[in-house]
């Protein structure tokens, strides 16, 4: 299984916020960062507090994609 943050680069843009602008409001580490940008699973924490900033569902900034 693997996880795409596709939808929440989207949601970023039409908010017209940055990467760097992001990871200050939710408190993000750049370890955490580099996870979402590599498609890495990050914690439910951390999602919690991205839909919090969006006012949002999880779904709304991920997807997970079942592997054959």
């Amino acid at each position: 299984m693997t996880v795409r943050y596709d939808k929440l680069w989207a949601v970023m843009k039409d908010n017209k916020m940055k990467k760097s602008d992001l990871a200050k409001a939710a408190e993000l580490s750049q370890y955490t960062m580099t996870k979402l940008n590599q498609d890495r699973v990050v914690s439910m924490e951390v999602m919690l507090r991205l839909c919090k900033i969006f006012h949002c569902d999880i779904g709304d900034l991920m997807e997970v994609i079942e592997n054959d």
